[in-house]
C-alpha cells in the first residue's frame, strides 16, 4: 500500500511544484537560444565537476556523497534520450525530460520512498556554508515530501541537526501581498534573520534559491534551488532538475543568462492575482 502511495506522490511531484518541473520553458527554438549542459552520465564529467567543487572549498566528503547520489540515480533510471557523455549544446533554453517514462521506471522498481529533490541536493553540497541557530516551530507542511525523503530514502544521509537546519532554511516565508520583488526579497531576508539563518562567504560558490509567491497563502516558498560556481570560463549551475528528473550541470556566461534560464522555466503564473514574479536569491541577497 505504501509503495502505491509513494509512486502516486512521485507522479504528482513530476507534474507540479516541489523542485518544480514546470515544463520545457517559454522560449521556442526560433528565439535563437541555447543551453549547454550535462547530466553527469560519464565518469570523466563527474570527476571534472567533483574537482571544481573541492577546489572551491566544498567539503570533499559531501562532494563525494553528491557524486554517489548522481551515480545511484543514473543506475536507477538507466539510459534516457538526454543521456550523453560530457556537455551538450541544444537549441533550446531548457532540456526536455521524459517525465512520464521516468515515473513509470520508479513505479516498476517499486520503491517505497521518494527521489532526492533540488532542495536536498543543494543542501547536501552547501550545508557547511549555512548557519542556523534554533529550531523552526512553524508550519512545515510545504516540506512534507522532503522530510519523508530524509526519513525513508536509504541513500539520504542527513542527521537530526541538519534536518532542523534544512527545515529552518526552507520552510515557507510569510510576506505581505505584493508584486514588488524587492519588497518580497527584504521580507525573506528579515524572516531568515528572525530564524537566525545566515550564510558563510565562499567567494566562488553560492546557493541560488528561487522563491515562488503563492497569492492564496501570502507565502513565498523555494520552488527550485541550485548551487552556483564561478569557474574559469564562466558559471556552472548545479541542480537536481526535479523530483525524478536528472541531475544537471549547466554553463552560463554570466548571472543574466542564469536568471533568464530560471525565469524561462519558473515564471509561469499568468493569473492576475497580485503575486510577484519569482524571487531569485543568491545566498541572502536578491540576485543582481
Amino acid at each position: 500500500m505504501k509503495k502505491r502511495i509513494i509512486c502516486s506522490m512521485l507522479s504528482a511531484a513530476l507534474l507540479v511544484t516541489g523542485c518544480t518541473n514546470s515544463g520545457t520553458g517559454n522560449n521556442d527554438k526560433s528565439n535563437n537560444v541555447e543551453l549547454t549542459y550535462s547530466n553527469l552520465i560519464d565518469e570523466k564529467t563527474q570527476n571534472e565537476v567533483k574537482d571544481i567543487l573541492i577546489a572551491n572549498k566544498i567539503d570533499k566528503k559531501q562532494v563525494e556523497y553528491f557524486i554517489s547520489n548522481v551515480k545511484d540515480y543514473n543506475a536507477t533510471v538507466g539510459k534516457l534520450k538526454t543521456s550523453k557523455d560530457g556537455f551538450t549544446t541544444i537549441k533550446s533554453q531548457q532540456a526536455s525530460y521524459d517525465e512520464e517514462k521516468i515515473a513509470s521506471i520508479w513505479q516498476e522498481k517499486g520503491y517505497n520512498y521518494m527521489d532526492i529533490n533540488c532542495r536536498l541536493t543543494s543542501f547536501i553540497l552547501f550545508k557547511d556554508y549555512i548557519k542556523s541557530q534554533g529550531k523552526f516551530e512553524g508550519d512545515d507542511i510545504d516540506l512534507a515530501m522532503d522530510l519523508d525523503t530524509i526519513k525513508n530514502n536509504p541513500i539520504v544521509k542527513i542527521g537530526e541537526d541538519d534536518t532542523d537546519k534544512f527545515t529552518n532554511l526552507y520552510s515557507a516565508i510569510p510576506v505581505e501581498k505584493s508584486n514588488d520583488i524587492n519588497k518580497n526579497a527584504e521580507a525573506i531576508k528579515s524572516e531568515w534573520k528572525k530564524r537566525n539563518i545566515s550564510f558563510v562567504e565562499n567567494k566562488n560558490v553560492s546557493m541560488i534559491n528561487v522563491f515562488l509567491n503563492y497569492a492564496e497563502t501570502s507565502n513565498v516558498f523555494v520552488g527550485h534551488t541550485g548551487i552556483l560556481v564561478e569557474a574559469n570560463n564562466g558559471l556552472l549551475f548545479i541542480e537536481k532538475y526535479g523530483v525524478g528528473t536528472p541531475y544537471q550541470v549547466s554553463k552560463f556566461k554570466d548571472r543574466e543568462e542564469l536568471k533568464s534560464y530560471l525565469m524561462d522555466r519558473l515564471d509561469i503564473n499568468e493569473a492576475d492575482d497580485g503575486s510577484s514574479k519569482p524571487i531569485i536569491m543568491e545566498n541572502n541577497e536578491l540576485m543582481k
